[in-house]
């Protein structure tokens, strides 16, 4: 098989037009032999892309454990900081659970946020990996996550209104054993009653999952809406 000689690699640090590296392409694609014969030949594993994105990202978007496993001791954590996302955002949104498991044994802040800049490219302007995980009803993914300490109140939009309104009773269960707030409202919402119960209105089981919680039941009835249909906020 074809192996590629160190001598193809005396330009290790040419960016193409993206910023893209020959490290960053090996490791989108999986090159496992490439990765480790660039970084013998001292290749740069903290050049960003021009969207801001490191090897580490692109290889843990792509769920290649090995090369994960490569990157982490040589990537700088500062710029990971500074490029507005963690790998571990990108291992959760696209449910590559193995190389999450391995960056939160590496200790990656399982509660980094999105910066406004990126956040701001999902509509529902999430923030957290958790979120992303919830997101893709990833249980295994939100318990990892949850066990390793993540928030599950850091969201504009809380993971649980997500869990919810999926009607994961699984899910919601699980965010409510490590913390998560089960009064918790809608942004800019004009009731005076948690969110959380309306959107299970119709879902006993959930509903009583909710009171069995500790959700502020009584709240429902001291709503200052004159329409019971205006008090319940549409998402």
């Amino acid at each position: 098989s074809w192996e590629p000689s160190m001598s193809q690699y005396d330009h290790v640090t040419v960016q193409a037009g993206d910023g893209a590296t020959a490290l960053f392409e090996a490791c989108k694609n999986g090159h496992e032999r490439a990765v480790r014969l660039l970084l013998l030949k001292n290749a740069d594993a903290n050049k960003q892309t021009k969207a801001g994105l490191l090897p580490l990202h692109i290889a843990a978007q792509h769920g290649h454990y090995e090369i994960v496993s490569m990157l982490i001791p040589v990537t700088c954590r500062t710029k990971i900081h500074c490029s507005g996302i963690s790998p571990l955002h990108l291992a959760a949104e696209h449910d590559e659970d193995y190389v999450l498991e391995l960056l939160i044994q590496a200790g990656f802040d399982v509660n980094a946020l999105l910066t406004p800049g990126r956040s701001c490219m999902y509509q529902d302007r999430r923030t957290t990996a958790l979120y992303f995980s919830v997101s893709n009803g990833n249980i295994e993914a939100a318990a990892m996550l949850l066990k390793a300490g993540a928030n599950p109140n850091l969201d504009y939009f809380r993971p649980i209104l997500v869990a919810l309104r999926q009607g994961s009773v699984q899910m919601v269960q699980l965010l409510l054993d490590y913390g998560a707030d089960v009064n918790t409202v809608f942004p800019n919402s004009p009731t005076t009653f948690p969110s959380t119960v309306s959107i299970c209105m119709n879902c006993l089981p959930m509903l009583k999952l909710l009171m069995d919680n500790g959700c502020d039941a009584l709240s429902c009835l001291q709503c200052s809406l004159i329409c019971f249909n205006k008090c319940i906020c549409k998402w």
